[in-house]
This record gives C-alpha cells, sequence and structure tokens, in this order.
C-alpha cells in the first residue's frame, strides 16, 4: 500500500510539474517610477479582434497566479472572464495579443493605479522572438531594446518570456447560416422587441435573462423600458443578420451583424439556452466593431 501511494505522488507530482512548465512566465515588464510587473505564469486562450471581430488572435496573459482559463474560454468573452478573474483582478498584469504573423501587441497593468502601458512591435521600441507560434501553443520571448520614454516623462523596459497552450473552448458543432432552431428563437425576440411585446419577451427569456430584466420592484413599463435599452446596447436594433455560430449541447453561441442604435455595425455573439419549451435567450455581448 505504501508503494503504490508512493508511485501514484510520483506521478501526480511529474503530471502537475509538467502542467506548471507548459504555462510559465518570467522575466520583468519595469516602469521607472512606478514599480515591477514579475509574472510566474501565463495562460493563452484564442479572442475576436475587436476592430474585426470576424477574425480570431492569441490572447495571453501573464500574472503571478493562475487564472481560470477553463472557465473563460467557455464564455461568450473570455477576455473580460480573464480581466476580472479573482486572480488577476485589482493586481498586476501583461496581456498580449499574438498575431498569427508573429506581431505582438501588449498592455502592462498596475492594477491599484489602473496605469497602463501599450505597446505594439510594429513600433520600433518593442520587440518579439516567438519560438512557437501556433493555433495549439505560443511561447518566446518579447523586450525592449532600450528603455521606452512615455510622454509623462516615466520609461519601462520590457523583457518577458512566456509559454503556454492555447485553451480550447468546449467543443461544438458549426451552425449554419440563420441559426438553426436557436437562430429562430432569437429572430422571434428580435421581433418581440420590434414590437415592444413584454409579454412575448418573457417568454423567451432564460431563468438567468429573467432574473435580470423582471424586477419585482419596477412594473411592467419600467422592466420593458430596461430589457430594451440593455438590447440596443448589446444587439442591433434593426437589420439584423444571424450570420451562424456553434452548437455546444443544450447551448448555442449565436453570432449576429448588423447596426447598433448608434449606427455603428457590429457583431454580437448571443447565448441561447436549450428548455424544454424551446431554445431561450440567456445573454449576449458585442464582440467587436466590423470594418
Amino acid at each position: 500500500m505504501s508503494r503504490t501511494l508512493t508511485a501514484c505522488v510520483a506521478v501526480f507530482t511529474l503530471a502537475s510539474a509538467v502542467s506548471t512548465e507548459a504555462q510559465t512566465a518570467s522575466g520583468a515588464f519595469t516602469a521607472q517610477p512606478g514599480g515591477s510587473i514579475n509574472p510566474k505564469v501565463a495562460a493563452a486562450y484564442s479572442v475576436r479582434d475587436q476592430f474585426n471581430p470576424r477574425q480570431r488572435h492569441i490572447e495571453v496573459i501573464l500574472s503571478t497566479t493562475p487564472v481560470d482559463v477553463a472557465q473563460a474560454v467557455a464564455e461568450l468573452g473570455p477576455h473580460e472572464v480573464v480581466i476580472n478573474d479573482p486572480a488577476v483582478s485589482g493586481s498586476n498584469y501583461v496581456l498580449l495579443w499574438v498575431e498569427s504573423d508573429g506581431k505582438v501587441s501588449m498592455n502592462a497593468t498596475f492594477g491599484k493605479t489602473m496605469t497602463q502601458y501599450v505597446d505594439r512591435t510594429d513600433n520600433s521600441t518593442l520587440k518579439a522572438e516567438l519560438t512557437t507560434n501556433t493555433k495549439d501553443k505560443v511561447a518566446g520571448r518579447l523586450f525592449t531594446p532600450a528603455p521606452v520614454k512615455t510622454q509623462d516623462g516615466t520609461t519601462y523596459t520590457v523583457d518577458l518570456t512566456f509559454s503556454a497552450p492555447v485553451a480550447a473552448p468546449p467543443a461544438g458543432t458549426a451552425l449554419p447560416a440563420g441559426g438553426g432552431d436557436p437562430g429562430k428563437a432569437l429572430a422571434s425576440l428580435f421581433a418581440a422587441r420590434q414590437k415592444k411585446d413584454w409579454a412575448a419577451l418573457k417568454a423567451a427569456f432564460s431563468p438567468a435573462a429573467t432574473e435580470r430584466f423582471v424586477k419585482s420592484y419596477n412594473n411592467d413599463q419600467e422592466n420593458l423600458k430596461d430589457a430594451l435599452d440593455t438590447m440596443d446596447f448589446w444587439l442591433p436594433n434593426k437589420n439584423a443578420t444571424i450570420v451562424g455560430g456553434q452548437l455546444r449541447g443544450d447551448t448555442a453561441i449565436v453570432e449576429v451583424e448588423g447596426p447598433l442604435a448608434s449606427g455603428v455595425k457590429v457583431l454580437t455573439v448571443v447565448r441561447m439556452i436549450k428548455a424544454p419549451a424551446g431554445w431561450l435567450f440567456d445573454r449576449a455581448q458585442m464582440a467587436g466593431m466590423l470594418p
């Protein structure tokens, strides 16, 4: 028994070491004055380009404490989940965006003051040497050949190395143009929204959406206005086109394109939940502005 337990512990230790080695970060971002960011771990995941959300790139977070990257990639917006993760919220961290052509953008954040330093390898001030840059893994070094001076007189230097597998989202199958059955349910919600039909809207909400929009301290008109205002912020308000998405079991991520109330054309992702009565609207998030 003792020998078996020892062997199991040894295997577990080896597995943990491999996992840690595969998600490492080292080095420092140093601002003078300001201090240093000294990350120890890295996590990588795919996100949409906010200026062309039909395209994706790899985001990497370098932090002192691991984030829950599995939870992040299961959500509509992994970036928002990661930066609000208790492991990094209010702390110092560095975000990188790695393109398929090897270009890298950086945002170094000091959490206490929310001071941010932004740079990219398109400039002569920042360099990247990537040893791996695939859809499954990113690794390399990011550095400044010389100290960089900002407009307010602060100087900073970067010398960071990182390595991380790219976390995969939950498995799913592609939805057709129109979104299949989840898309049809979403189109019905759009119709109820245009008609300001509160009863139909309520019937289209998931339990989570109902909790968000149906407040006992508001009357129906107040709840309707709140729901419509929020949807105007999230979703195209007219000429919406459901372009497809992904089916993940009893959850569907539906992609919608069209203009917001402001006139800005966007791509929005919508989570629909399958219930006994059919597909229900759960939540939505703007993925980015379309070119």
